[in-house]
């Protein structure tokens, strides 16, 4: 069992998202290759129930998605910390546990002003709904949602730290940041005077996103602007000279990035953390290229 009930910690605007992407999200088209991790090492995995699939498929012809490719990096990297099949074992029973309906309705309910974010076309008819109690006695679909694509998609769409606590004794619990104050006391003394092991998903899933093989996924999920996504655009295929970087909060002092080996993870960085207030990037030919912050986000802090 979970230490914490994750229901508690999703509004409606995260399954409003869920429901956006959850076939983007878990449509296969990564390959065993893409993984970057031997086919007998992720079959050992499977077999032991480290990681769950759908289906079965002859070496060399079996595909992933980008839950399941998340989940073999995270796997990976518990792994490579010597965290015990066994207590892996249990962080995938309780992380690909269907996400319980009732019991999410039941936390609308008794907090019916998160719903003012939902952004669905039948959103009165959604409050209507949860409001009356009829759901109590709803029969809802059985559609294969779980923890781990709810996380996931936490990810993707807030950019914020969502990451795995494993302490020493087998016991887990993900932590996400910016919902720290939902945790219960007990929890949040475990994670700051506990020895533990953090897995950042958030890290994982934003340093694979300009991959090749992520790109149909990328241009599904909109996770960049238009100009955010043309800047990374110049840095993947590396033509630039250099990158001038103004930050929004005056405490940082602008920085020039210039071409090299770590010129992408500084700049995903930063447009993941949501720090910056202007890009200035030189191209090859001396021309000028700039993304500046959103006007959603210069309105946010007038």
């Amino acid at each position: 069992m979970l230490a914490v009930k994750l229901e508690d910690f999703f509004d409606s605007k995260s399954l409003d998202k869920l429901a956006e992407l959850y076939e983007i999200i878990t449509k296969e088209r990564l390959t065993v290759k893409d993984t970057d991790i031997k086919y007998r090492v992720i079959n050992h995995w499977d077999e032991k129930g480290l990681i769950r699939f759908a289906r079965k498929a002859e070496e060399g012809h079996r595909k992933f998605s980008l839950v399941d490719f998340i989940w073999i990096k995270v796997v990976n990297e518990l792994r490579s910390f010597g965290v015990k099949l066994s207590d892996i074992q249990k962080i995938a029973k309780d992380i690909y546990e269907p996400l319980p309906m009732k019991e999410l309705m039941d936390n609308l309910a008794e907090n019916i002003d998160t719903l003012k974010d939902y952004e669905a076309n039948d959103k009165q008819e959604f409050i209507d709904f949860i409001k009356s109690g009829e759901y109590k006695s709803a029969e809802f679909p059985q559609i294969d949602i779980n923890y781990l694509q709810i996380a996931i998609v936490e990810a993707i769409t807030t950019r914020e730290p969502i990451s795995l606590l494993i302490f020493k004794n087998g016991d887990w619990f993900p932590f996400i940041k910016s919902k720290e104050s939902y945790y219960p006391a007990d929890l949040l003394y475990k994670k700051d005077f506990y020895s533990h092991i953090s897995v950042s998903i958030t890290e994982i899933m934003f340093r694979y996103l300009l991959e090749d093989y992520f790109k149909l996924y990328l241009d599904e999920m909109h996770i960049f602007n238009k100009h955010e996504a043309k800047l990374l655009e110049y840095i993947v295929e590396e033509n630039f000279k250099k990158v001038f970087v103004l930050f929004k909060s005056k405490k940082h002092e602008p920085i020039e990035i210039t071409k090299g080996e770590d010129a992408k993870e500084k700049i995903m960085r930063i447009i993941r953390a949501r720090e910056y207030r202007e890009f200035i990037l030189v191209d090859k030919e001396n021309n000028e290229f700039r993304v500046k912050e959103s006007k959603a986000e210069q309105e946010a802090k007038s």
